[in-house]
């Protein structure tokens, strides 16, 4: 999962194709650390924040560990909330991917304005921030199908053993005749 949201994060910074036309920049993120934390324990929303955060902030302009904070912020709100959630479900996942993308770009400018930097924030923002967020809802749930895949070819699923089933174990003892 990792080397994919890398793969992405790569594929944005090298190709701008909505930011020219739609005048906002897609972050596609969001929707890895929305996926960590509904599918993942705290070690892979960890691992995927530090990785593909440090590698978005690396081949952006954001001051390094922006994207991390940000990243692991939206991860562990959507982790606490994981139970609650209906993961299976197309319009579920659209809506956190859609949640995740709005909440991590709003954070990022937090962070970015809390340590002092001066983000470039106008009535162009409110339409950044809704434009990251529909391609994040849009494109969320086919990025799920596909991880979910990937999942199921590199996981396991131990086997059942026939031989210890508790089910038709007898338990005998010295007054069972």
């Amino acid at each position: 999962m990792i080397l994919v949201a890398m793969a992405s994060v790569y594929l944005e910074a090298r190709w701008s194709i909505i930011e020219g036309r739609w005048r906002a920049q897609v972050d596609l993120l969001p929707v890895f650390a929305a996926y960590a934390a509904l599918h993942g324990g705290r070690r892979v929303m960890v691992g995927v924040a530090l990785v593909s955060g440090t590698w978005l902030d690396l081949l952006s302009a954001n001051p390094l560990g922006t994207s991390l904070l940000s990243l692991t912020l939206t991860s562990f709100i959507l982790h606490g909330a994981h139970e609650m959630i209906l993961k299976g479900q197309l319009a579920a996942q659209s809506f956190i991917c859609f949640s995740a993308g709005a909440l991590n770009t709003f954070m990022s400018v937090l962070f970015l304005w809390g340590s002092g930097m001066e983000p470039l924030i106008g009535w162009g923002t409110p339409w950044q921030i809704m434009v990251n967020a529909l391609m994040c809802g849009l494109v969320g749930p086919f990025l799920f199908i596909i991880l979910n895949q990937l999942d199921r070819w590199v996981s396991y699923e131990p086997m059942a053993k026939p031989w210890h089933r508790t089910v038709v174990e007898v338990k005998r003892n010295r007054h069972y005749h």
